[in-house]
């Protein structure tokens, strides 16, 4: 779920929290949680255990204050290849910016016989 989620979910308009900077803003986020007395979470008034700021279209970048459970349900989705080909692709592009030769060669093998019988003779 995402903060506006959250945020609609309990009928919070953005337009009530703090501005923010533009994120990702880290530094102001971690200044912001580790502030004593503790901010209140924006959604049940508990103590804040992370701060993201958030862009919404009507309201610009505000601060989102959550306490961990509240924080927890709106965890960065994780954009991570769901198969072995996507990684593999992924680890493509990364050797291939690194310069590193034969970058576009980069696959996976069942085994070691599949990818010795996959690799020409004139390859090292």
């Amino acid at each position: 779920m995402e903060p506006a989620d959250l945020l609609t979910r309990h009928a919070i308009a953005p337009e009530r929290l703090d501005h923010a900077p533009a994120p990702p803003a880290l530094v102001q986020a971690l200044t912001r949680v580790q502030e004593v007395p503790s901010r209140p979470c924006a959604v049940c008034g508990a103590p804040v255990a992370t701060a993201r700021a958030v862009v919404f279209p009507e309201a610009g970048p505000r601060w989102v204050d959550l306490c961990w459970d509240h924080g927890m349900a709106v965890r960065r989705r994780h954009r991570l290849p769901q198969t072995l080909e996507g990684i593999a692709a992924d680890l493509r592009d990364a050797a291939r910016e690194a310069g590193l030769p034969a970058a576009e060669h980069v696959a996976f093998y069942s085994s070691f016989e599949a990818a010795a019988a996959s690799r020409p003779d004139e390859e090292p």
